[in-house]
């Protein structure tokens, strides 16, 4: 799939150690956070980057920040942000819908601190209609919606068509220009690529 879509990074969420050493081979770069429960989380890039901790309640999240000097055509510095939030379902439902909406409180925080171009993607586990995604929204232009390319990621069976658009990427200083998703064999989501013009 990664040789396919010939991505300049990868951003994964529910990484485990197989997956993330496939990445490794494939690209050289980033940080890679496996783990067997589902929570792993990592970036892969093609160019050399520098990775910081997003430091979220609950579930961290990772930045990488590409710097013109690194990133041949790249301009000014753009980073990109990868996290995968609480889900609402969990129990109690109550203490879970707090959590997310600290934790998009603190991803906003950020974005906004850094005050470059980004890109906020991953499991947000929110479809459009859900508060969270709405907070996000705020952030910047959902990449799907803007160019006219929204597609459904999710469904709670490994087969079968998606049901549901949870994974969303959120852009400010840069514009997207496609987004498409692929099946990613033996998981519950699709794969979501985005293409931007900086």
């Amino acid at each position: 799939m990664i040789l396919d879509a010939d991505p300049d990074v990868v951003c994964a969420q529910e990484l485990g150690p197989r997956t993330a050493s496939v990445m490794a081979d494939l690209l050289a770069h980033g940080h890679l956070d496996p783990r067997p429960d589902l929570f792993g989380l990592g970036i892969a890039t093609r160019f050399p980057t520098t990775i910081d901790k997003l430091d979220l309640e609950e579930r961290s999240g990772w930045i990488a920040r590409l710097e013109p000097d690194r990133w041949p055509g790249l301009k000014e510095p753009l980073d990109i942000f990868n996290v995968h939030l609480v889900n609402p379902i969990d129990r109690p439902w109550g203490v879970s819908r707090q959590v997310r909406r600290r934790q998009v409180d603190e991803i906003t925080a950020e974005v906004n601190a850094h005050d470059v171009a980004a890109v906020v993607i991953g499991d947000m586990n929110a479809t459009p209609l859900w508060r969270e995604y709405k907070r996000l929204a705020e952030i910047g232009t959902d990449a799907a919606r803007a160019s006219g390319s929204a597609r459904k990621t999710w469904s709670p069976f490994v087969f079968g068509p998606r049901l549901l658009r949870i994974d969303h990427a959120f852009v400010k200083g840069v514009r997207p220009t496609a987004t498409s998703v692929i099946r990613v064999r033996g998981t519950d989501h699709r794969a979501l690529v985005v293409d931007i013009e900086l």
